[in-house]
């Protein structure tokens, strides 16, 4: 607004002059003060960054410790191969901006896991040495939940990226898993309809409160962060629980701008923009992020780690979870989209993997950063969100690159 396009205040003239100008220098100081500290972020935006990860919402109890440095789990455990010093470093500074605390685990080259350590086969699958490596990595984390007796961990792969504002998110996800996991907190019998849309007019049933964990006390893995995942069908998976819980989330991104790697587009063609699901996995590709408790770190330390080798680690982890293969189907929750997801840097994708380091054929690049799903990306707001801002206003990236900073 313009000095000249101020409305008239009405009364004593000389009054009115004083107070709009208090008005002006007001707004010019504030402005100022906000341009040092946000200068790449919009005003109305700001507002909305401080108090989503920096403030908890209203909360009592467990919930609230969401907020604290490892999102209410005992550890993240963060696998990082030793030589990948770009993805530490990244990891490092995201996890600093955002206010969590990762204990790195090394990764594991599958040159130097032998076929004497690997368990039985199943059938003719022989593993490949990339994904021994992840497998033996993936393993060693889990390992480390059981030895140090750890009540729950996250364990994250080094190149992740992640909303900044995670713990708010992680809050309303918790939330959801109550009313999938607790006990209703009414003394009539009800039955959990398959769709449960959270809303101003279609509140959440009223559950018991969670008394071990802010994610509620009966789950063996939640699953954050993956390559894509399915609603569990009637048809193809009849032991799964088909109950869903759906809310309006304005830190997804709308459906446009979804990128679908696996897993099907259900959520895009039969849901509003900004929906997000939570449910039970089916059928979830890429063990990227993912919490699992003590007791489900021991079963999986025996079921992938000595039992049988059935397939890639994220590929054996679904069939522990969605009760393949003669097992016992467990409680593992996720969400879509998901709420971590690889980051792709600038430069070659030779880069994006060292399970599937193709160093053959022609090489192809990435032509802009980006993280699919994640609408207000940390590692591509590093800059903005770090002490070192350049000055120049810029709306911040949510998802993709640059195109799509207009993003609704």
């Amino acid at each position: 607004m313009m000095l000249n396009e101020l409305p008239l205040l009405h009364g004593r003239p000389q009054r009115s002059i004083f107070i709009g100008t208090s008005v002006i220098f007001t707004v010019l100081f504030f402005s100022f003060v906000s341009f040092l500290h946000y200068s790449r972020l919009p005003d109305r935006q700001t507002r909305d960054w401080t108090s989503s990860f920096t403030r908890p919402k209203p909360s009592t109890g467990l919930l609230r410790d969401i907020y604290n440095e490892t999102l209410r789990f005992q550890e993240i455990l963060v696998i990082n191969l030793p030589s990948r010093t770009d993805h530490k470093d990244a990891f490092v500074l995201s996890s600093a901006l955002t206010g969590i605390k990762g204990t790195f685990v090394d990764g594991v080259d599958g040159k130097d896991v032998p076929e004497k350590a690997l368990p039985p086969r199943h059938g003719e699958y022989v593993m490949p040495a990339g994904n021994r490596g992840s497998w033996r990595a993936h393993l060693n984390a889990i390992q480390r939940i059981v030895t140090e007796n750890l009540e729950s961990a996250l364990i994250v792969e080094d190149d992740v990226d992640w909303d900044i504002r995670i713990k708010s998110q992680l809050h309303h996800f918790a939330d959801a898993v109550h009313v999938l996991t607790q006990p209703l907190a009414s003394d009539r019998e009800e039955v959990r309809p398959e769709d449960v849309y959270i809303g101003p007019e279609s509140p959440a049933p009223r559950t018991l409160k969670p008394e071990r964990s802010p994610y509620g006390d009966n789950w063996d893995m939640l699953w954050l962060g993956h390559c894509g995942v399915r609603f569990p069908e009637k048809e193809k998976d009849g032991n799964l629980p088909r109950n869903r819980v759906l809310f309006r989330d304005e830190t997804v991104p709308s459906s446009q701008h979804f990128g679908l790697q696996f897993g099907t587009d259900e959520l895009v063609k039969h849901y509003a923009n900004h929906t997000r699901a939570v449910h039970r996995t089916a059928e979830t590709v890429c063990s990227l992020a993912y919490a699992i408790t003590q007791r489900s770190a021991r079963q999986i330390l025996y079921d992938i780690g000595l039992k049988e080798l059935r397939g890639p680690y994220d590929i054996m982890l679904r069939e522990y979870c969605d009760g393949i293969g003669g097992r016992k189907v467990k409680n593992c929750y996720t969400a879509q989209p998901q709420y971590f997801q690889h980051h792709r840097p600038v430069g070659s994708k030779r880069k994006n993997s060292d399970i599937n380091s193709d160093e053959e054929g022609e090489e192809e690049f990435n032509q802009h950063a980006h993280t699919y799903n994640i609408r207000w990306s940390t590692r591509l707001n590093m800059q903005r969100l770090s002490l070192k801002i350049s000055g120049q206003t810029m709306r911040p990236l949510r998802i993709g690159h640059i195109d799509f900073q207009n993003e609704t």
